[in-house]
């Protein structure tokens, strides 16, 4: 399901509340983002322990500062509950451990009471500029130290800019013309009303090259779930094609099935499925991998085209959400001597248009390095591509040998090796051990951007996020609005 919020807003907020970004403050970023802090609610004193409530594990609402991990007890807000709720248990015979008691609970009650103090004050009008809803929160799986990052790094679609539904809807009608004219589907599909559906699909689901389905894999790899078309396949079915256990062998399941990792997937993903769908319906014979073929080939020409990208360029309030704190936060990241790096996928003259439209038409004076095309993961895992200088004016590239990154200017192609080599910058002080560091170093070639100095931020966990925490350290956040549903 598409949302008009992003939890990279919850990022943003929580940058935007912090001017100095250098405080050893324990901010938690993930990279993986799935994480949730346990609520506990003590039993009144005397209640029996069958009375009392189980432990919840819920996504909360983040703290902003925290100097040590966190429990959080779900208590009223109103102070002249809170007694009730911090009773502890009393010793039969010993007067100095029940003074002691005594003590621990009135230093309960005053930190939740200060708490409550806190709260209300965060309500006051004015405190936020704008309401927050509870899909922009930032959730963890560890610590990271702020004062320590040195370099920020950001990818474009998605996370620094996120679109409106009206851009899957558009790359689904694209992709269903195409297939139409250039493969010569029935021109009666594009009479029968197929229209992407927001709710059909969500990320982490894979499509079966074979037979067309998509498939929901549980943790252990096994299809727990599959759709052929709009129809759920049965037990039956799957016990039969997938070797009575549900199952494949690795090698098996990673040519078969396609991972559906990005949002922009969502709209082959319901493709995928309306097509298979229509031609049961209508008893055509048709055989389901070369369906498969024919709409990946289809997605894949359309985003290679540029088709749609010209649409959004030219129009981008139709497709772009706003983003009225994206510039605040980034200049609030250079006031901390932080550096930027912008890594994106998209062409030079498409991430201009929609950077031009959230944040002003001097966009790249406020990054250390631009680079477009990136061609992530490859980005990672090349050693010897080159960057090539993109002309502002004409888009065109210089075929000349790149030696030294430079703010201000645009660069495409290359790889991470290369932009450390490229670049003359040196980290802050690590925890990572010496030794770790040389063995780092022997393989991605040295430089002050293979540390977990570098805050990376990317919405795919496997083209933005994988290999940038595996090979080169990077600290990562994921952006994952299906975390704030």
């Amino acid at each position: 399901m598409m949302h008009q919020s992003s939890p990279f807003v919850g990022l943003i907020l929580f940058l935007s509340l912090h001017s100095d970004l250098n405080e050893a403050s324990a901010f938690t970023v993930s990279s993986a983002i799935t994480s949730t802090r346990a609520r506990t609610q003590i039993p009144p004193q005397g209640s029996s322990p069958s009375s009392a409530p189980p432990i919840a594990r819920t996504f909360t609402k983040p703290l902003f500062v925290s100097k040590e991990p966190v429990v959080e007890q779900a208590l009223p807000e109103d102070n002249e509950s809170v007694g009730i709720y911090t009773s502890l248990p009393r010793h039969a015979t010993d007067d100095a451990v029940n003074d002691t008691l005594a003590k621990i609970e009135r230093t309960i009650q005053n930190l939740y009471k200060e708490s409550n103090e806190a709260r209300a004050e965060l309500k006051k009008p004015g405190v936020f500029d704008r309401e927050r809803t509870e899909n922009e929160q930032v959730y963890a799986n560890s610590y990271v130290d702020l004062g320590k990052v040195d370099t920020v790094g950001f990818d474009y679609d998605y996370t620094l800019v996120t679109y409106k539904k009206e851009l899957l809807h558009l790359i689904y009608d694209m992709t269903l013309k195409r297939l139409v004219k250039d493969n010569h589907y029935p021109e009666e599909m594009l009479e029968a009303g197929l229209k992407f559906d927001p709710k059909f699909s969500v990320r982490g689901l894979a499509v079966d090259r074979e037979t067309g389905w998509i498939c929901h894999l549980s943790y252990t790899h096994k299809v727990a779930v599959a759709y052929e078309g709009r129809e759920k396949v049965s037990r039956e079915r799957l016990m039969k094609e997938y070797t009575g256990k549900r199952a494949l062998k690795p090698n098996e399941r990673k040519k078969r099935l396609k991972p559906l990792n990005d949002l922009f997937s969502m709209a082959e993903c319901c493709l995928i499925a309306d097509v298979v769908q229509f031609f049961n319906d209508n008893n055509l014979p048709f055989c389901p991998k070369n369906a498969v073929y024919d709409i990946l080939g289809a997605i894949g020409s359309t985003h290679i085209s540029g088709d749609f990208h010209r649409l959004v360029a030219a129009d981008p309030g139709k497709y772009f959400e706003p983003r009225p704190h994206l510039r605040e936060v980034l200049q609030k990241l250079r006031d901390s001597q932080k550096r930027l790096i912008f890594v994106s996928n998209s062409p030079f003259w498409y991430v201009d248009a929609g950077m031009k439209y959230v944040i002003g038409n001097e966009w790249r004076e406020m990054w250390d390095a631009v680079i477009v095309s990136a061609g992530k993961p490859r980005f990672y895992t090349e050693t010897t591509r080159p960057f090539r200088e993109v002309n502002q004016k004409t888009g065109k590239m210089a075929f000349e040998r790149v030696e030294c990154i430079e703010a201000g200017r645009v660069y495409s192609d290359g790889c991470l090796t290369e932009l450390t080599k490229c670049l003359d910058w040196y980290s802050a002080a690590s925890d990572v051990p010496q030794s770790d560091l040389d063995v780092q170093n022997n393989f991605t070639g040295g430089g002050s951007l293979t540390s977990p100095n570098v805050l990376y931020i990317g919405d795919s966990l496997f083209a933005d996020l994988v290999d940038a925490k595996r090979d080169f350290g990077w600290t990562t956040a994921a952006v994952t609005p299906e975390v704030g549903w």
